[in-house]
């Protein structure tokens, strides 16, 4: 493609955007452009508002709450009524006509179908130049549900919370129900969140924090944290980093390009490719699958299966019956496991320090060394091969076999029938087998 073309092209996406932007609202060039004199001028006065209202009991168990532009903020409180703080702030080339303005803004309120629903009158303009907040604060079991357009929502101590917003922050406390959160561009909190928990977001940071029921967060190009999780954690993120601390349940993370941590959760699945991952005190299987970046995991009570490319394994401290690890052009260390251990690797080296010998090892490698500490006092059935290799041994007891042909072969410990089997196998490189705790 041409330079011109290149430019041509660049050009159209960014006029599309922007023209999408002002048709939605977001943007305006009111600030540039003066209507009345026909050119360019400055965008002149801010005019600010607000009136107040009470309310009366009874409610209904439903808040309902649209905006366009601008911010709502929302409070439980011990009471049975309902206090509103509608406020607007308006642009315009001059102090007089914004206040013609504000004074024509104003909110709308019913209760039809059970629910108390309040809006604004925005669309009756057609210059945009404004914002207006709800600030109120209700009974503590209503149910709160917004949708915003461009500005923050704050919800807190009430029964339940929905929002719905397409660019702000969403900062969400205190609920004794489940929430439902979506915005985009801008940071997302959820905080003491006492049932069920979905919060979807695009480019922007999402924080969740002592969520009692199950949680499900989805992001891009940014940032998931999660902390003190009470059910199971769905985290997605796209070119996004994850951290999940302290989750009580499974926890799955579907991610790339970024580091995604994981300590003292429930069973783990962790997906995606390019990003490093490291897991913590997990109770219940590890399952990794990823690509090009470093893998860690330590203090495995469950199985730990790893599928890698071009990535190095680090694991230690794996309770389960079996670790299962594939990967390439990098390293694996495995060390403080007793149960089944399955690696095959190419272009990397294997070292293993088994705690102890209870179940069978396979080491399938190539274009890389093995090294394999045997536990002191443990006894297995040994054999191991090098093609175009050698083999090391370094135990006391003499092997069974021990023959170089081509390929290097060595048994040991035939006779020990109902032992578990080692098998070491690699090409183009040595095997090494030495007593645990020495030094070589």
């Amino acid at each position: 493609m041409k330079f011109k073309e290149v430019v041509l092209v660049i050009f159209l996406i960014l006029a599309g955007l922007v023209l999408y932007e002002v048709k939605t609202g977001h943007w305006s060039f009111d600030w540039a452009w003066d209507w009345d004199e026909g050119g360019f001028g400055p965008a002149g006065r801010e005019v600010t508002a607000e009136e107040t209202r009470t309310i009366a009991a009874p409610l209904p168990a439903v808040l309902e709450v649209e905006n366009g532009h601008g911010w709502v903020e929302v409070r439980g409180a011990d009471q049975d009524f309902a206090q509103l703080t509608f406020k607007k702030v308006v642009w315009r080339r001059n102090e007089a006509e914004a206040r013609e303005i504000a004074g024509r803004i104003r909110y709308t309120m019913d209760t039809a179908a059970g629910k108390l629903r309040l809006a604004t009158n925005r669309e009756e303009f057609r210059r945009k130049n404004f914002e207006t907040g709800f600030v109120l604060t209700v009974p503590r079991s209503m149910t709160v549900r917004v949708t915003n357009g461009y500005g923050t929502v704050r919800i807190e101590d009430v029964g339940e919370a929905a929002v719905t917003s397409r660019h702000g922050e969403v900062f969400v406390s205190g609920i004794d129900g489940p929430c439902a959160l979506e915005t985009s561009y801008e940071d997302v909190e959820a905080r003491d969140i006492k049932g069920t928990c979905r919060i979807v977001n695009r480019n922007g940071d999402v924080r969740a924090v002592s969520i009692t029921g199950d949680l499900t967060v989805r992001t891009s190009y940014a940032r998931i944290r999660v902390e003190d999780a009470g059910g199971r954690a769905d985290l997605y993120g796209p070119n996004s980093a994850v951290e999940a601390l302290r989750v009580a349940g499974p926890v799955r993370v579907e991610a790339s390009y970024e580091k995604v941590h994981v300590a003292d959760v429930g069973p783990a699945g962790i997906f995606g490719h390019n990003m490093t991952v490291s897991a913590e005190n997990v109770r219940g299987d590890l399952e990794v699958r990823t690509s090009y970046e470093a893998v860690k995991a330590a203090g495995i009570r469950g199985k730990l299966m790893v599928e890698a490319h071009n990535a190095a394994v680090e694991a230690r401290d794996i309770e389960g019956p079996l670790v299962s690890i594939q990967t390439s052009y990098d390293n694996v260390t495995l060390a403080g496991f007793s149960g089944e251990a399955s690696i095959v690797n190419r272009n990397g080296n294997v070292s293993l320090e088994p705690k102890l010998l209870k179940g069978p090892i396979s080491v399938d490698n190539e274009h890389g060394s093995i090294v394999f500490l045997w536990p002191a006092g443990e006894r297995a059935r040994f054999e191991a091969r090098a093609r175009g290799g050698s083999i090391r041994w370094g135990l006391s007891a003499k092997p069974d076999v021990d023959e170089t042909n081509g390929s290097a072969v060595l048994k040991a410990f035939s006779a020990e029938a109902a032992a578990p089997l080692v098998t070491l196998s690699t090409a183009y490189d040595d095997i090494r087998v030495e007593e645990a705790g020495r030094k070589f």
